[in-house]
């Protein structure tokens, strides 16, 4: 019984941590405010600012989810570990575009087929925006990669290859995007933790697709 909750719980603690640290993290002060959660929670802000901001959360949740699933503690229930991280990941997907499909962070279809995101990043005057779009084919390719290994697309691929290539396109994704035009990481301090999460949950990844 306790095993089987396990997931649930280190899913949960995972979602709390970012919404205590995360959420609760005042930019403009620089300070943590409990109350910013509570004005998440309670809609005090209106709807749309409680969208966005556990949106936020639960794209750093459901990445850091998928990287703790894969450190060698989490063994015995990894995959319901990295179901969970899928399910979050998949929200933040679809919220995502829904709400910034057609903007600086979303281009249009029609803006893609216009400009070739290569030619932006080998020009000066739009590798920000090109920076962008590698993000978002980081972020297809990471989500891609983790719903092709549930659904089975290549079952002689090993899981763990896939997982840990999903880790390192995840985390680029997020890196990339979250980087401002002055080419500074523009996120909160207790986001810098989920990095070095990340690589180890992707090491052991590797490691264990080598081996096995």
């Amino acid at each position: 019984m306790i095993l089987k909750s396990t997931p649930l719980v280190v899913t949960l603690g995972v979602n709390a941590s970012f919404l205590a640290f995360y959420t609760g993290y005042s930019k403009a002060e620089k300070a943590y405010k409990p109350s910013l959660v509570w004005e998440v929670l309670t809609l005090k802000k209106g709807l749309n600012h409680t969208l966005v901001e556990l949106n936020k959360q639960i794209s750093l949740s459901g990445l850091g989810t998928l990287a703790v699933a894969l450190l060698p503690p989490c063994e015995p229930f990894r995959e319901e570990l990295v179901r969970n991280a899928m399910g979050m990941l998949s929200v933040h997907s679809i919220y995502s575009t829904w709400k910034y499909y057609g903007g600086k962070n979303i281009p249009s279809l029609s803006e893609w087929w216009a400009t070739s995101t290569i030619g932006d990043l080998m020009n000066d005057k739009s590798i920000v925006r090109g920076v962008k779009r590698a993000s978002i084919i980081l972020g297809v390719l990471s989500q891609g990669l983790l719903w092709g290994d549930y659904l089975k697309v290549s079952p002689e691929t090993k899981s763990s290859l896939v997982w840990g290539s999903a880790i390192v396109t995840g985390t680029s994704h997020f890196y990339l995007m979250e980087l401002d035009f002055k080419w500074v990481l523009q996120v909160r301090p207790f986001t810098f933790g989920i990095f070095p999460v990340c690589a180890a949950g992707a090491l052991y990844a590797f490691k264990d697709a080598i081996k096995s």
